[in-house]
């Protein structure tokens, strides 16, 4: 069962990056969280309209610092105050987190005024129910994390056993959503069996890489693999998943790893090394596949090599350098291509029947545009299936798809969720993650390829330094290769750059190539 609302409660602007992790935590645990962030207006006070909140709420999770909160006129309390109180008369158990008091506060973000209020009520609160204390942002969320799985565990909410033929996900955030819709990919789940020795009769890999372009598919394959009859078969003791990001968080992945293996105990382990010993333990003995999913850096997967003898991890990056560093060996990167032609046809099929079914001739021009890359077949399948059922041209739209302008604008698909934001970014939004992290002057390379750009875009070396004016276009084409941006075509001396990377060079150029935005 999953989709329980959880309430996070806490004063404002002094707490706004812990609570910020609170809700990409719930996020995560496919927690609905509900905070003053997403509060529409309802014409009602804020006393009301929280109350009206936590009548529709599963749970409680209360954050507390050093300020009171805001007392609305006509009450002798604050909001927050009063929160925990009317938490607690519906019978909600309440998960709560006190800043440590030995811990270093800004003094700007002390409450003086109502100081002796917020001692009144933080001593009610100690003695109404168990608390824990916190410190840094990090601390805060290794324990947070650890607290909502036992607490999803206690209510019911987690998973159920598995019933015979069905992957046992055990999971430190979230499992894996379930794939809505996996094409082309046969050959590809078929091949990385065979590395697990799940099928064929292969040597074992303990440990595969999957590195593919940007919105290749690398997140859909895996989530695949997770709930595949035959992997749960090869590895009875289950699946753990997790996430790792921009922003990883070791210590509180691997603690909650531990919690779903079985360590019911408080772990009190307040530093890395000791909870990959624990977890390292815990798998000594079983049979697990351990997913480790968009890693943006080698030393934030690092930690999550800690699978036993009778398991298998694999890793999945979209960045060259940090595939090389995580693989013991080259075989063990696994290069996902876009799908071919017929699998990409049968993807926007599915996506847009009535558009294929009018368009035939302009879907497979369409698909060569895209160079079936599906990301953006899932964006423009969209887009395009939006016009064409209800009757209108799709000629401008395709146009515009072609060009690059409504793809790069289109929303992602829903599973692109950003737990931190809790918002579905744009497809340029996801293809800048990318081009954010190359310092100014590669950036500027990389946006000066797009309108020199053949098709397909292929570039030598001789070309690049001469659109870059450059003695030497070694460095900068091996940087852009390593974060994922240009693919060397093994034997030629040349370097591709996919179309819809070609679409976002340009729009650098046209929005300001030196913008972060």
């Amino acid at each position: 069962m999953s989709g329980k609302t959880i309430i996070i409660s806490s004063t404002g602007l002094d707490l706004k990056d812990y609570r910020q992790a609170a809700i990409e935590t719930c996020l995560k645990l496919e927690l609905f969280p509900l905070a003053m962030e997403h509060f529409e207006v309802m014409g009602l006070g804020a006393t009301e309209g929280s109350k009206l909140k936590l009548d529709r709420a599963d749970g409680y999770v209360g954050i507390f610092a050093h300020r009171y909160g805001y007392i609305e006129q006509g009450h002798d309390k604050s909001v927050t105050e009063i929160e925990f109180e009317y938490a607690g008369e519906r019978g909600l158990e309440r998960l709560c987190f006190l800043v440590d008091p030995k811990y270093p506060w800004s003094p700007e973000a002390w409450d003086y005024k109502n100081y002796e209020r917020l001692q009144q009520f933080k001593s009610h609160l100690s003695e109404t129910v168990l608390r824990g204390l916190f410190t840094t942002l990090d601390d805060f969320k290794a324990k947070l994390m650890p607290t909502l799985v036992e607490w999803k565990e206690r209510h019911g909410y987690g998973r159920a056993m598995s019933t015979p033929g069905e992957v046992d996900v055990k999971t430190a955030a979230a499992a894996p959503p379930h794939p809505a819709l996996v094409i082309g990919r046969e050959g590809d789940v078929s091949k990385l069996k065979a590395r697990f020795r799940i099928v064929g009769n292969l040597p074992k890999e303990p440990v595969t890489v999957i590195r593919g372009w940007p919105g290749v598919g690398k997140t859909t394959l895996v989530n695949a693999l997770a709930y595949d009859p035959e992997v749960g078969s090869a590895f009875p003791d289950g699946v753990l998943w997790t996430a790792v990001g921009e922003a990883p968080n070791p210590l509180g992945e691997l603690t909650a790893w531990a919690r779903a293996l079985g360590a019911r105990e408080t772990l009190e382990a307040h530093n890395l090394e000791e909870v990959i010993g624990r977890v390292r333990a815990l798998l000594r003995d079983k049979k697990m596949f351990l997913i480790v999913d968009d890693v943006w850096a080698s030393e934030a997967a690092a930690p999550f090599k800690v699978a036993g003898p009778n398991c298998a991890t694999l890793f999945t990056t979209r960045f060259g350098d940090v595939a090389r560093e995580l693989a013991t060996t080259p075989a063990d990167i696994y290069v996902l291509g876009q799908l071919s032609p017929g699998d990409g046809l049968a993807l926007l099929s599915r996506l847009a029947p009535t558009f294929v079914e009018q368009h035939a001739h302009e879907s497979q021009l369409l698909l060569d545009d895209l160079e079936c890359l599906p990301l953006a077949i899932r964006v423009a399948g969209r887009l395009l299936e939006a016009e064409a059922s209800m009757g209108w041209p799709v000629n401008d739209l395709l146009r515009e798809i072609s060009d690059g302008k409504k793809l790069l604008e289109g929303v992602a698909p829903d599973d692109r969720l950003d737990p931190r934001t809790g918002t579905i970014p744009t497809v340029s939004i996801l293809l800048r993650q990318s081009t954010n992290r190359l310092d100014e002057e590669t950036r500027k390379r990389f946006a000066y390829l797009g309108p020199f750009a053949p098709k397909p875009a292929t570039f030598d070396l001789n070309a690049m330094q001469a659109i870059w004016r450059a003695d030497d276009a070694r460095p900068t084409a091996r940087k852009l290769a390593d974060r994922g941006l240009l693919e060397p075509i093994i034997g030629t001396g040349r370097f591709q750059m996919h179309a819809v990377l070609v679409m976002h060079a340009r729009s650098l150029l046209q929005t300001g190539v030196s913008s972060h935005g």
